[in-house]
């Protein structure tokens, strides 16, 4: 309290008095021996005026108030301090990518994808611990995972914890740690994930699939597997949102006099395309509800626009040349 005190007191942002610098700069100086260990040790030993004491840190510099109040008050000591987290914590979230057929993202399926991730040791259950083991409290902390500096400073005693080396901030001391993961309570294994694929996903969609990530530390839950999905391009179709676009080739003259096509769907079947006569190059024919699926929807579907790419002949023989020429005089 007394450091945070003098802190706000002497800013030279809340103090407009001729000495406040001085003052903050010699609490900055303060602040730099406490972070060091080595200058702590010095100073305890020394005081002030021996060697790398205050006298040798660095004038005029300011450390953030921030700075000061989180390794004074918050994670390292005071008021937010306290025991390490020792207890279950949930596992990483993993990423996998996964390419897939155009027709297994218009109409959905099942894929496997190979994952690298951590798993619950099951020799020790994830605890870490060599079964019969024997588990006590630490005698250097007591239990708490911390042990208690007390350093001396022109401000007063100032009172820090920090994580207890003998127990690493557990609170426990074991006596045999598991033989099978060296403590962990992880192993890292290769697995094979069944993903179900929804109807309608298209290029760069994420799929989850929940508790495939890793393990959690300490018997915590398992994170998540996020899929980022690619469709490999089918040369028959174009796909655009949730319809479809073909081309389908037609003679010149079944275009002219129309005629009746098939044409291939996304559905793996032929339907019979009626060409109007008089069809135009680029023409497009609707096939209402043959597009993609909605996502994870079947019944709603988007349309299939079939183009006409109109074929004209490069070369004609001596009889059709005259057929043509007549159709043309006669058109003048």
């Amino acid at each position: 309290k007394a450091f945070r005190k003098a802190a706000r007191e002497w800013h030279p942002d809340v103090n407009s008095s001729p000495e406040a610098e001085d003052k903050f700069q010699e609490i900055s100086a303060a602040y730099q021996v406490l972070s060091d260990p080595e200058k702590r040790s010095r100073y305890d030993r020394f005081g002030e005026a021996g060697p790398g004491g205050f006298s040798g840190a660095t004038g005029g510099v300011e450390v953030n108030l921030e700075d000061i109040f989180d390794s004074f008050f918050g994670g390292v000591g005071g008021r937010g301090a306290g025991r390490r987290r020792t207890g279950p914590t949930q596992g990483d979230d993993l990423r996998a990518d996964l390419e897939i057929s155009f027709e297994t993202a218009c109409f959905g399926g099942r894929e496997r994808v190979r994952v690298q991730h951590l798993e619950t040791c099951n020799r020790c259950n994830g605890m870490g611990v060599e079964p019969g083991a024997k588990v006590t409290t630490c005698e250097t902390c007591s239990g708490s995972g911390v042990v208690l500096q007390v350093t001396r400073t022109p401000l007063g005693n100032f009172q820090t914890q920090t994580t207890c080396p003998t127990c690493r901030g557990s609170g426990q001391r074991v006596e045999k740690y598991c033989s099978a993961c060296d403590g962990k309570g992880l192993l890292r294994k290769n697995k094979l994930v069944t993903v179900n694929i929804p109807c309608g996903v298209d290029n760069g969609n994420k799929l989850r699939v929940a508790g495939e990530g890793d393990a959690g530390a300490n018997g915590g839950p398992s994170g998540d597997l996020y899929i980022f999905l690619s469709v490999k391009n089918d040369p028959r179709f174009t796909r655009k949102g949730q319809d479809i676009y073909s081309k389908l080739s037609v003679d010149c003259f079944d275009a002219i006099l129309g005629a009746t096509y098939s044409t291939e769907t996304l559905d793996n079947n032929k339907i019979d395309v009626d060409i109007p006569a008089g069809t135009q190059p680029e023409s497009q024919i609707k096939l209402s509800g043959r597009g993609v699926p909605t996502l994870n929807n079947q019944r709603q579907r988007g349309d299939h626009y079939v183009t006409i790419d109109v074929q004209i002949p490069t070369r004609l023989d001596k009889e059709q040349r005259q057929l043509v020429e007549q159709l043309r005089s006669k058109k003048k």
